[in-house]
């Protein structure tokens, strides 16, 4: 089957297209077509810094269906689509099959095709990890999304007014419009103001830029007591000195619970998902080059086409 497999890290130019044995799979496991697989950020950190021990298939979310299952799988079936964000440690994502197990994987969104499902599930999962497990979002509270044009920030935004919050999204001027169409009640241009010349006492702040001066401005917005949620860098420990704030940074765990909620809210049209481009598998380097430009509105996936 083909892969793309990371050779070793540093450059795109060490992702390759390859040719590499079917997984054979235990009696545990199900083995999956893989139609697409979601590119996200931490797969370019992973070609670029090396998160992984190499040679690697590269990529975590997938889309596909089922085309065997071990004796011991009880809750799928041949021919079942599915969608799911594979093992962290494995990875395995950018291929044509690849073996995983039942804890990793749930039903497709019926109104979702499996050429753009793979984009769901660690943006999605990670948005609901963060508002509903470290920032406990309630109705009526007023929370900061940061890069809510993104991937995960699109996510987030949606859950958010789920909830019932009182969503400000930080974006540049040209996705203004967009969210709030989607329904930011707040859109602050970052090129423009610095975040707490706007915003003060919020809720809690979702931070998937985190840079120090995003952490500085997002500190300052929060009200004494509020949560800080990091998906990238770790809260800066002179802040945690000069501030009264809960601040955790976490990295989302695989939960097909949770994936099952999110698929649920996706068939009812209650959240929508935004593909921003499609790469067929071979153009896995290009796929990559084009998310760490860091200016995509939505999700990008890669798509088998055999």
């Amino acid at each position: 089957m083909k892969a793309i497999v990371l050779t070793e890290k540093g450059s795109f130019d060490n992702v390759v297209v390859s040719e590499i044995e079917k997984p054979i799979i235990g009696d545990h496991e199900i083995l999956v077509k893989i139609q697409s697989a979601g590119v996200n950020p931490v797969d370019w950190k992973a070609a670029l810094n090396g998160y992984f021990p190499t040679p690697l298939i590269l990529g975590s979310d997938i889309a596909g269906t089922i085309e065997a299952v071990g004796k011991a799988v009880a809750t799928y079936t041949v021919g079942d689509e599915i969608i799911g964000s594979l093992d962290w440690s494995k990875q395995s994502a950018f291929a044509e099959y690849v073996a995983t197990r039942e804890k990793y994987i749930t039903r497709k969104p019926n109104n979702i095709s499996l050429t753009d499902a793979a984009a769901i599930p660690l943006a999605a999962l990670t948005a609901w990890q963060a508002l509903f497990d470290h920032a406990d979002i309630q109705p009526g509270q007023r929370i900061v999304i940061h890069a809510a044009a993104g991937g995960v920030g699109l996510f987030a935004l949606q859950f958010a007014k789920w909830k019932g919050a009182h969503v400000i999204a930080t974006a540049s001027s040209r996705n203004s419009a967009f969210l709030l169409a989607l329904g930011a009640d707040e859109v602050i241009d970052y090129t423009l103001y610095p975040l707490s010349q706007k915003v003060k006492n919020v809720d809690a702040v979702l931070d998937s830029i985190a840079t120090p001066e995003v952490q500085l401005e997002s500190f300052k917005a929060l009200k004494q007591g509020g949560k800080y949620v990091s998906i990238t860098a770790p809260p800066r420990e002179e802040l945690l000195k000069d501030f009264n704030i809960s601040a955790v940074r976490f990295l989302f765990h695989s939960n097909p619970v949770q994936l099952s909620q999110i698929v649920a809210l996706l068939e009812q049209g209650i959240v929508q998902l935004f593909i921003e481009k499609r790469f067929p598998l071979k153009e896995a380097k290009e796929a990559l080059a084009y998310v760490h430009k860091g200016r995509t509105r939505g999700k990008v996936v890669l798509v088998n086409e055999g």
